[in-house]
């Protein structure tokens, strides 16, 4: 069941019924009449499509298709021509000489053996920059996902430290009554009235943290939203799924692949280039190469001009560019194997995570009577009443007040902590973020 953070969980026992009905003293009603709150889905949407660095990502990926398209371009011909044997312009005409004129076309091969290699190379960068794109989208989700969860974890904590103020401010009122007729000490009044002060104190310094944490995500939900004091978020207060198709068996065995990861797609692609790059310079030691075709007249005649330039590779100038990209290669190979050992560390530790906090969420999700928070209520709810009769000091109910917003406070950073790991697992697999979320949570 989905619900509102600001809202959720004050509707679980007696004692928190009072809580509730001290919610509007609070300033929280004003909270709850806001705009329809954003989900994990609209936030994750509207940075797909617009947020500045996954569209970035996006042109350098068009840039490497660029490079692509000039990788397959054949070279240019070259025309020319050549007169002899005239005289300059406005002078006598030479006597005895015939007049010559060439004209020729010449078309480059080189780019005939050199043409493979660039393609080869450009094609990988593509490829590399679109892993990397997708790489980049990934991991801007996640820091959505965690500016998100701040919103949520930050309005759980203002709206049970507000009820628990006013609930405080009822309490200081029943101490004064009972002071007023006699029937307690002043000391208990006083005790009081130091904790409401100290959670207001406390409810006012998480209202500035939930005001930083809405600026925090302003930078990845919509413009509008963003820039109100009325953004909500609303986030599913059950455990995510693990994800199916990754256990511990798995990964102890090595089946887990992790080749569906954008870093280590980007990884390899930039070896594949390395390789290309390789491959291209040695094409280049013999340059220049062309074949020439034309006429040339003299006089009346009319002749056939045609020949082939073939620069003779005395001296190797491409040594030097040959080592250097071997070297790079090197580089890219070693690179790449760090990522990969890093990733499958990621992994593991991604799992494992998931996997400790998703047995801990499901054991504090329990509904019934021994459910975490059930037993939290039941807790202020047996403190109020004795205090009430008189049976327990006032220290108690105070501890079981904070024992009650310590509670909501716990479950729900074990809910949110629980989520994000969930989602750094399923990037760590290497999937999409945007479609792969497990159990439809985000809607």
């Amino acid at each position: 069941m989905f619900v509102d953070f600001v809202i959720s969980g004050c509707r679980r026992g007696a004692a928190v019924v009072v809580i509730a009905n001290a919610l509007a003293g609070a300033g929280i009603a004003h909270a709850q009449a806001a705009a329809h709150p954003l989900s994990l889905r609209d936030v994750l949407d509207v940075l797909r499509t617009s947020h500045p660095t996954a569209l970035a990502a996006e042109r350098r990926t068009r840039a490497a298709e660029g490079s692509l398209r000039t990788a397959r371009t054949f070279g240019n011909p070259i025309l020319a021509y050549q007169v002899d044997q005239t005289p300059f312009p406005g002078a006598k005409s030479i006597p005895d000489m015939e007049r010559e004129a060439m004209t020729t076309a010449t078309l480059p091969l080189e780019n005939l053996y050199q043409r493979g290699p660039r393609v080869a190379g450009a094609k990988a960068d593509v490829r590399a920059a679109e892993a990397s794109a997708q790489w980049t989208r990934q991991q801007l989700a996640l820091d959505a996902a965690a500016a998100f969860y701040r919103v949520g974890l930050a309005q759980i904590q203002s709206a049970t430290t507000h009820a628990l103020l006013g609930w405080l401010d009822t309490l200081v009122t029943y101490n004064r009554h009972r002071v007023d007729e006699g029937a307690a000490a002043e000391a208990d009044l006083i005790r009081s009235e130091v904790e409401r002060d100290r959670v207001a104190a406390e409810a006012a310094m998480q209202d500035a943290e939930l005001a930083k944490a809405r600026a925090a995500l302003g930078t990845f939900a919509p413009p509008a939203p963003a820039g109100s004091s009325d953004l909500r978020v609303v986030v599913d207060e059950v455990p995510l799924p693990m994800p199916a198709d990754v256990s511990g068996v798995a990964l102890a065995a090595g089946r887990t692949t992790i080749d569906r990861r954008g870093d280590v797609r980007a990884a390899r692609e930039r070896v594949s280039a390395s390789n290309a790059a390789i491959a291209s310079e040695r094409s280049m030691l013999v340059r220049q190469l062309g074949a020439t075709i034309g006429t040339m007249v003299v006089g009346h005649t009319t002749t056939m001009v045609a020949g082939v330039s073939l620069p003779f590779p005395i001296f190797d100038q491409n040594r030097g560019e040959i080592q250097r990209a071997t070297a790079e290669r090197d580089a890219a190979t070693f690179e790449l194997a760090a990522q990969e050992r890093m990733a499958a560390a990621e992994l593991a530790g991604a799992y494992d995570a998931a996997r400790i906090l998703t047995d801990r969420a499901l054991t504090l999700s329990r509904r019934d009577s021994t459910g975490f928070l059930a037993r939290a209520d039941e807790s202020l709810r047996i403190a109020l009443g004795t205090y009430r009769e008189g049976a327990v000091p006032l220290f108690q109910v105070i501890d079981a007040a904070r024992s009650w917003a310590d509670a909501r406070t716990t479950y729900y950073r074990t809910i949110a902590t629980q989520h994000q790991t969930v989602l750094a697992l399923l990037v760590a697999q290497g999937l999409d973020l945007f479609t792969a979320v497990p159990g439809g949570s985000l809607r």
